[in-house]
């Protein structure tokens, strides 16, 4: 018996290690296909004719990045961003913030997507010329050079272009060939395009004829009226200075000029990349995690004097970190990233009072929104012990057309999804021919094999699991009327009873004993036991509660939110 049984497990490992080694090889497949399929259609599209949207600065569009290990870390990223722009890019450690950042200043190559900065198509410009200061964390100052040298060197060995003028100062003119190859380059690509458009896509052939067109005469045009000429130079010593004194007024460093980095603290150092930045009149400025190296106090004042930095040289920033605080109190708009995904972007009121998600919704808030698993029906959120609470009028209705919409739109991913499954598609057919042979026990087992396969192949596609699973669990929500879902809100949408501050429609009191009374001065953080959980509401601190005392709070449920336990959206 023992030894059967030991014969069992070996061969519960085997089949388990047969079935980790056939999925593993068909996520490496499908990576690759993924890598291929967006390196090919990139190739084919960058012939087409690049124009910038009209009403952005910066314009990242269907941006993809993945590593020569066909890991991706950066998915059909899209955002379009005015100038003078604060936009801050939040979210936890290998999100994709600092890449995107990178691929933006030319640091890091774009596998797929289109980058425009200040309506240039920049893919394929080189970082020194995109017009970018950049301020990385770990403040990257160069230890043997003054502070004045430290922002002055990036000036000094840099050329800028410069009017040339003629022994009476007058401006020389001559025909601008750099320009004239530049276009003749993007019709010979255009003219490329339309070849593979007159069998893929011949309805795009009348655009780019006119496209064609439209350069034809700009390149006739330029052939032969002279325009300004310019050639690259080294700014003048006195340029330079001026520039490096006026950055340090700005940032109040006048005094510390002559000394090296060694001799100044930690916020001083980062003033010095601030400044070095600055010195570059550039159009964008870029910040990796400027202030995650120094104290809380010390960034609190970072904080403050990057933005009144922002307001006064009218830059265009984009600021990245993982401090949800910084990014509420900073940003014009948030961009909230999530395992290379975006998960929302919104002004940081948009983001805090109509989180998209679950994530969005406890990550940004301090402290976080309360979570409580509860099923929906009758119009009410009716949690784990049987508490119903009745929600506001026209819930039902909302949550009844979320679920139909949502299970339409899955049904619909799932097919496409399916069809698009070359691995599986490839042993299905295979299946198909092994089932078309004469009957064997070498036939027999092939087909075995082959439909063991196919089960672990679909299997390895994360996304197609997580549809199949959704679609099953939505048409059980719609024939029970009976909905999975997460009931939300904020710690300050709770109130003690007899104490709201709002019109809003309130829930029953419910009782509670307080577990942990935090005092900030103006308020308190009162963790109250609900439902086994734990229950966060910010109560004004104009009585002293102690832990163990009894409380009744009741919950604004104007403000509550209602998120999908399947896929975490929230229900709107």
């Amino acid at each position: 018996m023992e030894t059967k049984n030991r014969q069992d497990a070996l061969s519960q490992i085997k089949h388990k290690k047969k079935e980790d080694r056939i999925r593993q090889k068909a996520i490496a497949e499908q990576r690759e296909r993924v890598y291929n399929d967006m390196v090919a259609y990139e190739k084919k599209h960058r012939r087409e004719r690049k124009i910038a949207p009209k009403d952005s600065f910066i314009s990242l569009q269907h941006i993809n990045k993945i590593y020569d290990n066909r890991v991706q870390a950066v998915f059909d990223f899209n955002l379009e961003i005015k100038q003078h722009e604060f936009i801050v890019f939040v979210g936890p450690s290998g999100c994709g913030k600092s890449t995107t950042l990178r691929m933006i200043a030319g640091l890091e190559n774009i596998t797929a997507g289109d980058l425009y900065i200040d309506r240039v198509y920049a893919n394929d410009l080189e970082p020194k010329n995109r017009d970018i200061a950049m301020v990385f964390q770990s403040y990257a100052l160069y230890p043997h050079k003054s502070v004045a040298g430290n922002m002055s060197f990036g000036l000094k060995i840099r050329k800028f272009p410069t009017k040339v003028l003629d022994k009476e100062g007058k401006p020389v003119l001559a025909i601008n060939k750099g320009l004239i190859r530049d276009l003749t380059k993007e019709r010979k690509n255009l003219a490329l395009f339309r070849e593979d458009c007159l069998a893929t896509n011949p309805e795009r052939i009348p655009q780019i004829d006119k496209d064609l067109a439209e350069l034809d005469e700009k390149i006739a045009y330029l052939q032969v009226t002279p325009v300004q000429k310019y050639a690259m130079k080294h700014l003048p010593k006195e340029e330079i200075a001026s520039r490096v004194l006026s950055a340090a007024e700005i940032l109040q460093i006048t005094e510390y000029l002559d000394r090296k980095p060694k001799a100044l603290s930690g916020g001083q150092c980062q003033r010095v990349a601030l400044g070095r930045a600055i010195v570059r009149n550039a159009k964008v400025f870029l910040m990796d995690e400027p202030l995650s190296n120094l104290d809380a106090k010390l960034r609190v004042q970072m904080r403050s004097e990057i933005i009144k930095l922002h307001n006064r040289l009218n830059a265009t920033t984009i600021y990245v970190t993982h401090d949800q605080t910084e990014a509420m109190t900073m940003a014009t708009r948030i961009v909230v990233m999530n395992k290379g995904y975006i998960q929302q972007i919104g002004t940081p009121v948009e983001i805090y009072n109509h989180p998209a998600n679950l994530f969005v919704a406890t990550f940004i808030g301090s402290p976080a929104m309360n979570l409580f698993p509860s099923t929906f029906k009758n119009g009410s959120a009716v949690f784990e012990d049987g508490l119903a609470m009745k929600l506001e009028e026209g819930s039902e209705a909302k949550v009844q057309a979320f679920y139909e919409n949502e299970l339409a739109s899955y049904q619909k991913e799932k097919e496409t999804l399916l069809a698009e499954f070359k691995e599986r598609n490839l042993l299905l057919e295979k299946l198909e021919h092994l089932r078309s042979l004469p009957a064997s026990s070498k036939t027999d087992h092939e087909i075995k094999e082959t439909e063991f396969e196919i089960e672990q192949v679909t299997r390895s596609n994360e996304r197609l699991s997580f549809l199949e699973d959704a679609i099953v669990k939505y048409q059980e929500f719609l024939a029970k009327k009976e909905f999975d879902i997460v009931f939300g809100i904020r710690p300050e949408d709770i109130y003690e009873e007899g104490k709201a501050y709002t019109d809003g429609m309130l829930s029953d009191p419910i009782a509670g004993v307080v577990t942990v009374p935090e005092l900030l001065g103006h308020e308190y953080f009162v963790h109250i036991n609900f439902e086994n959980r734990d229950l966060v509401a910010k109560i004004a601190a104009k009585r002293l509660i102690n832990a163990e005392e009894n409380i009744n709070v009741v919950l604004d449920l104007t403000r509550a939110h209602l998120f999908d336990a399947v896929s975490s959206k929230i229900i709107e």
